[in-house]
C-alpha cells in the first residue's frame, strides 16, 4: 500500500509539472502573438532576472508550507533586512559622500551581508519559536509578525529611503561572461538545494511525515518543534539572500521594497501543488509556479495591460489553485 502511494504521488507531482508546464507555454505564446518581443532572449533573461528575489523567497515558503506551516511575513522580513543592508552599507563608506576610501570598500559588503545574514537567523528563530510555542495557527501568528517587522522597518528607516548610488550592484546586476545574471544563478542554486534536501535528506522526510499527519509524527520519533523552528530559521536565511539580490538590483532600499514577495511566494507555492495543509510539494514544481508568476507580470506589461489588473490575476489564481485542491481532495 504505501509503494502504490508513493507512485500515486509521483505521477501526481508529473502531472502537475505538465499541467505547469502547458500553462506557461500557453501564456507565451499568447503573449508572443500580441507582441512578438516578449521570445526575445533579452526578455526571457529579464524574466529570470526579476523572479530570481521571489523565488528564493518562494522556496523557503514551499519548504515550510510543505510541513503544514506558513508564514506570511516574508515580504516584511525582505524588506527590513533590505533596510539594513542599505543602511550598513551607507554607514560603513559614509556616503553620500563621493570619494570612498579603499578600506571602506572592502569591508562594507561583508559586514553588511554577514549582519543581514545574522538578521536572517534571528528573525526566523523568534518567528518559529513563538509559532512553536503558542501552539497558535502559524497564518495568524505570522500576519501578526508581519505587521510588527513592518513597524521595524519603519522605525529603523523613519520612511526614509537609502539610495547605495551604484556602490552595491555586483550581486543583482553584475552578469558573468556579460552575458549571465548571478542572480539567476543563486536563484538555480536554491532551487537545487531546495530539491536534494527535500528529496533526499532526512529533514525533508520530517517535513513532509510533520505536514501530512503532525501527531503521527511526533509519536514515531520526530522532534516536530525543532524541525519546524529550523524551518522557520531557513526562511529567515533565505529572505536575508533575497534582500541581498535585490536592494543589489534596485540600489535602494525603503520600508516597503519587499512587501509584495508575500502575496507573489504563495501564490507561486499554490499553483506549483504545494498542498496548504502541508505533506505535498516539490521543488520542481515551486520554481514552475515562480514562472508562471513571473511570466504574468511580464506577459501583461509586453501586452500593455494595466499593471494593477496583476494583483487582480495573482488574487484569482490563489482562490483558483485553493479552491480546485480541496475539491479534488489535495488539500485534505
Amino acid at each position: 500500500m504505501e509503494k502504490k502511494a508513493i507512485v500515486g504521488k509521483r505521477k501526481t507531482s508529473i502531472s502537475q509539472s505538465l499541467a505547469l508546464v502547458i500553462m506557461i507555454a500557453a501564456l507565451a505564446i499568447i503573449a508572443t502573438i500580441v507582441n512578438p518581443k516578449f521570445l526575445r532572449i533579452t526578455n526571457i533573461i529579464n524574466i529570470f532576472q526579476q523572479i530570481s528575489v521571489l523565488g528564493i523567497v518562494a522556496c523557503g515558503v514551499g519548504m515550510l508550507l510543505v510541513s503544514g506551516h506558513i508564514d506570511i511575513s516574508v515580504g516584511s522580513q525582505v524588506s527590513l533586512m533590505g533596510v539594513v543592508i542599505a543602511m550598513v552599507i551607507q554607514k560603513v563608506l559614509g556616503l553620500p559622500e563621493g570619494n570612498v576610501e579603499p578600506w571602506r570598500q572592502a569591508l562594507a559588503y561583508p559586514i553588511a551581508i554577514i549582519i543581514t545574514f545574522g538578521v536572517g537567523f534571528l528573525l526566523g528563530l523568534v518567528t518559529g519559536i513563538v509559532v512553536v510555542k503558542s501552539r497558535a495557527n502559524s497564518f495568524i501568528i505570522t500576519l501578526g509578525f508581519l505587521t510588527v517587522y513592518h513597524g521595524i522597518a519603519l522605525l529603523v528607516s523613519g520612511g526614509a529611503s537609502y539610495m547605495l548610488f551604484g556602490r552595491f550592484e555586483l550581486l543583482g546586476r553584475g552578469r558573468i561572461f556579460g552575458v549571465i545574471p548571478i542572480s539567476i544563478l543563486f536563484l538555480l542554486g536554491i532551487v537545487a538545494v531546495t530539491y536534494i534536501v527535500l528529496k533526499f535528506f532526512r529533514y525533508g522526510r520530517f517535513l513532509y511525515a510533520i505536514g501530512g499527519n503532525r501527531k503521527a509524527a511526533f509519536v514515531s520519533g520526530i522532534n516536530t518543534d525543532r524541525t519546524t523552528i529550523t524551518g522557520y530559521i531557513i526562511v529567515g536565511l533565505l529572505n536575508a539572500l533575497a534582500a541581498v539580490i535585490l536592494i543589489s538590483r534596485v540600489g535602494s532600499a525603503l520600508a516597503t521594497t519587499g512587501d509584495s514577495y508575500a502575496l507573489d511566494a504563495l501564490a507561486s507555492v499554490i499553483v506549483g501543488g504545494v498542498a496548504i495543509t502541508g505533506g505535498k510539494g516539490t521543488a520542481i514544481n515551486i520554481f514552475l509556479g515562480v514562472v508562471l508568476i513571473g511570466l504574468i507580470g511580464n506577459a501583461l506589461i509586453i501586452m500593455n495591460v494595466n499593471p494593477y489588473v496583476r494583483d487582480v490575476v495573482i488574487g484569482a489564481i490563489i482562490i483558483g489553485a485553493v479552491t480546485i485542491s480541496q475539491y479534488t481532495g489535495e488539500g485534505d
